[in-house]
């Protein structure tokens, strides 16, 4: 029986606990009267009325009366005393949406890492502790958020004490006053996880409905907070205390609406859920339950189930769960504004070395059987890291350099160059590996806008040297306006045992960064070609195409080898934005010879779309 068919076994229960026995409901604690809020100018920043946003779903759509989404929710937390009930419900819709991929058994994201990236990196809302949705998804898609234990909330904002500048008005102070300071290095340099692109959904009842329903997604809402609806502590006029410990929020009254903004805040939630047939009594503006005229119950009918983050002392009694609340259609149309995300793809890989469970799939680093052809595993001792972060200058011809000495001396058989640069325009970059009189270029200013080098680069121009040394690792950002970072860089090193050199696997690697234009309804397709020499047989083989395409479900991208039988590798998959990299594993052409001729073909199957292959490469590591 699910969530909320349980809940409406007992509405004479919640009608008793709600109204009581004619006495007085308990008091509120001290700590009930510092539930959080945002700011009104921020959380609703840049919505469009509803007038502007059409309709989900079909007008002849039959919808169930009750619906949750209980099932996919990650715990309730508590924003505490700060202002940053958004990024709370951003953090808490991500967790949803990663519980619904289902890789990462337990998801929870870091809100004081999000606070800061929708501040820092992207830039916005920086005068203020207070943001929206639709930022806030797009810094968790654009930028990615590591895991909570890499930079854990401070539930108090900073004052004084933590920095002499975060007193008197919030908006004359520096932004770390609204960060509470900057992420340490380690969360810089984790892992980070993104989600869809941010959508504004129109806020109507069956819209939002029909969206959850349809996707099996929650949607993020926030609006204009109306103190006494709330039975917040700060109201200013009386309230009605026996629907808090039940999270009903009834449509407010004109005298609440009036008393509010004098004070104005803002709020925002996740809806998990619906009820129809849910019909709540209206509260009046003496903070009573509200009649008519002749003495009949005002009653408010149709709720959506919401996520709050006040924690688990708000709504202690509600049937759906400490923290959970009800809030009425109404309440939402009229006064709220939508958002909607997407159910990530993810395609993670172990990293074979940093001791984390990169994939979560219980094994780690050398363990996973993604490290077995990693010369970091074959050859262990071979493996240096510079952690270091570093700033990148701006349209800055020196560069950045970053170094690893290596003791250990011996013929180099084979090396690979981890590389993880966060830089919002790639196409501006130039990175470079030199040891000695020896320069290899890594990357060359392509890519144009996409986000983040974060690549393991195959090198064969320092083979047969001696691997002893300093080697550097050059960063040039030869254009203006956007900044970055090196967060890391290491050195796997293979070198050859007893002199036998043949007896190591070595890496094949090619590329192809000739854009083309992708036809529009062409089965043909376009093709590119990337020819690899060298001996052995193939044992692992990668491919990663970098596509442009307003709607990557047209698509379809398959490989050939010399001709040969053509290996599809994706089709009509949905993509939750207009650019794509991935890297594909290729296992149909193990143990033929590595050297030879690949094809990548991009063919659009549909009408109304063109795009670009933007270029592609290939890695083939041999037995």
């Amino acid at each position: 029986m699910s969530s909320t068919a349980l809940k409406r076994l007992f509405p004479a229960l919640l009608l008793a606990i709600a109204c009581g026995d004619g006495s007085e409901p308990p008091p509120i604690s001290p700590e009930d009267e510092m539930w959080g809020l945002d700011d009104f100018d921020t959380v609703r920043a840049g919505a469009p009325s509803n007038a502007d946003l059409p309709e989900e779903g079909k007008a002849d759509e039959v919808l169930p009366r009750q619906f949750d989404l209980m099932d996919t929710q990650s715990p309730v937390q508590s924003q505490g005393s700060r202002g940053v009930c958004s990024i709370f419900a951003t953090a808490s819709l991500a967790e949803h949406l990663y519980l619904i991929e289902g890789t990462i058994p337990n998801p929870d994201f870091s809100e004081q890492f999000l606070q800061w990236s929708t501040k820092v990196e992207l830039g916005r809302f920086t005068n203020t502790s207070g943001s929206s949705a639709q930022v806030n998804i797009d810094a968790f898609n654009r930028f990615g958020v590591p895991l909570e234990a890499e930079w854990p909330y401070q539930s108090r904002p900073w004052g004084a004490s933590d920095d002499a500048r975060c007193t008197g008005e919030e908006s004359a102070q520096p932004v770390v006053c609204h960060t509470n300071g900057e992420p340490p290095a380690s969360a810089l340099a984790a892992m980070r996880f993104r989600i869809g692109r941010s959508r504004y959904i129109n806020s109507r009842a069956n819209s939002i409905k029909s969206h959850m329903f349809n996707t099996n997604t929650a949607v993020q809402i926030g609006g204009d907070f109306y103190y006494q609806a709330w039975s917040h502590g700060a109201s200013r006029i009386p309230r009605y205390t026996g629907y808090r410990d039940l999270g009903y929020i009834v449509t407010p009254n004109a005298e609440d609406i009036r008393s509010s903004m004098e004070h104005r805040a803002g709020h925002s939630i996740v809806v998990v859920g619906w009820d129809d047939e849910l019909e709540v009594q209206a509260i009046d503006a003496m903070g009573q339950l509200a009649v008519d005229a002749s003495g009949n119950p005002v009653m408010q009918r149709g709720f959506f189930l919401f996520k709050n983050s006040w924690g688990t002392s708000w709504a202690t009694r509600n049937p759906m769960g400490a923290g959970y609340g009800w809030i009425s259609y109404e309440y939402v149309e009229r006064y709220m504004s939508a958002v909607a995300s997407s159910v990530p793809e993810l395609m993670l890989r172990e990293s074979c070395g940093d001791g984390r469970d990169n994939d979560f799939d219980g094994l780690t680093d050398c363990a996973d059987s993604d490290c077995t052809s990693d010369r970091a595993c074959i050859d262990p001792a071979g493996s240096y890291e510079n952690t270091t972060v570093t700033e990148i200058p701006d349209n800055t011809p020196a560069g950045v350099s970053s170094t690893i000495n290596v003791a250990e001396g011996g013929t180099i058989s084979g090396l690979s160059v981890d590389v993880d640069i966060t830089h919002p325009y790639v196409g501006d970059l130039t990175v470079t590996l030199s040891k000695g009189d020896t320069t290899v270029t890594l990357h060359a200013r392509t890519g144009a806008g996409a986000d983040d080098i974060k690549r393991t680069f195959d090198v064969d121009g320092f083979d047969g040297q001696d691997a002893a040394g300093t080697w550097t690792l050059r960063v040039v950002d030869a254009a203006r306006s956007d900044v970055g970072r090196l967060n890391r860089w290491a050195l796997s090193i293979t070198r050859c045992a007893g002199g036998d050199c043949g007896s190591m696997p070595t890496t094949l690697t090619g590329s192809n960064e000739t854009l083309q234009v992708i036809p529009d309804a062409n089965a043909t397709g376009v093709s590119s070609n990337i020819t690899l020499t060298g001996a052995g047989n193939i044992a692992t083989l990668r491919v990663t195409v970098n596509l442009t395409h307003p709607f990557m479900a047209d698509l379809t991208v398959s490989l050939r080898k010399d001709g040969g039988a053509s290996v599809e590798l994706m089709r009509e998959q949905y993509v939750d934005d207009t650019m794509l990299v991935r890297t594909f594993t290729v296992t149909d052409l193990d143990g033929q010879a590595a050297a030879g001729t690949y094809t990548l073909t991009v063919a659009d199957t549909a009408g109304g779309d063109e795009g670009t292959l933007n270029g592609w490469n290939i890695e083939a590591i041999t037995e």
